[in-house]
């Protein structure tokens, strides 16, 4: 089901793209609305990765990386080899530019023909992060439950994130022992009760699907995942696909984005926040 209340496809031109920045309410198209679009989702859920143990960070963000700063172009020629789709893909993750598709209707098309070479990636993806924090999974160990007011604290934070500043969370779910998974919250509403999370699960990726909190919860509950602590994290690289997007509308000056130096620090920090427990 579509958590949002509306749901539009990915732009098919600059135009399109850069109406997500218009002054009005009518005319702003939030990057929420393009997740309640079965079209725009990845056509496969999470897979492979280390000893098959799944992608599920990588495959949520390649996704979100899609929604930020993706353009479908059907009538232009489709790339005719695998070198010039594993550019395309490897533009994608690196979500430092908005990225051209050509030849496909949308992402959802694109996904489902080349699953292979985006699986590859994010294997790829997964080993880089890896091997840049050495032993990243020795970080992940944590508690499945936190204070009721703790926990109402981070689901408050997410609120603002989401439906205040309109922006897609990446969240860690905390489970029991080394496992952690991810969502991408894209949408909540106070209930009195607490809050509705609109969210996209990796492992269920081709629909908006619902989890209700209640205030006085000491953790999340799902038959399969059991007791887990939601985790806001990634910010920076939401933040950095922003400024590359309003870049390309004439919003904001290259000049004024940080140095590669910058970048990297950035990234090595949301990794490093990834890791620990807060």
């Amino acid at each position: 089901m579509s958590f949002t209340a509306l749901a539009a496809v990915l732009p098919a031109d600059k135009e399109q793209f850069c109406e997500r920045f218009g002054t009005t309410q009518r005319s702003r198209e939030t990057i929420q609305d393009l997740s309640g679009e079965v079209s725009n989702l990845m056509a496969f859920k999470n897979n492979g990765g280390l000893l098959n143990g799944g992608v599920c960070w990588w495959h949520s963000r390649f996704q979100r990386n899609i929604l930020y700063l993706s353009i479908f172009r059907p009538e232009m020629p489709r790339p005719t080899s695998n070198k010039e789709i594993q550019n395309i893909i490897h533009e994608i993750r690196l979500g430092r530019n908005v990225i051209t598709i050509p030849g496909y209707a949308n992402f959802a098309e694109f996904s489902k023909l080349n699953q292979a070479l985006i699986q590859k990636e994010l294997n790829d993806w997964q080993l880089y992060d890896g091997i840049v924090l050495g032993g990243w999974m020795d970080g992940l160990k944590g508690d499945t439950k936190v204070p009721a007011a703790t926990l109402e604290r981070m689901i408050s934070n997410i609120h603002q994130y989401v439906s205040v500043n309109k922006k897609i969370a990446y969240t860690k779910l905390q489970i029991k022992g080394i496992t952690s998974h991810a969502w991408l919250v894209v949408g909540m509403k106070q209930m009195p009760s607490g809050f509705d999370l609109g969210f996209i699960d990796s492992n269920n990726p081709r629909m908006t699907e619902i989890y209700s909190y209640k205030t006085g919860d000491e953790s999340f509950f799902i038959k399969g995942y059991g007791n887990f602590v939601p985790y806001l994290e990634f910010t920076r690289e939401e933040e950095k696909l922003i400024n590359y997007a309003k870049v390309f509308c004439g919003i904001k000056n290259i000049a004024q984005m940080p140095t590669a130096r910058d970048e990297e620090k950035n990234y090595q920090t949301d990794l490093m926040e990834a890791r620990n427990i807060q």
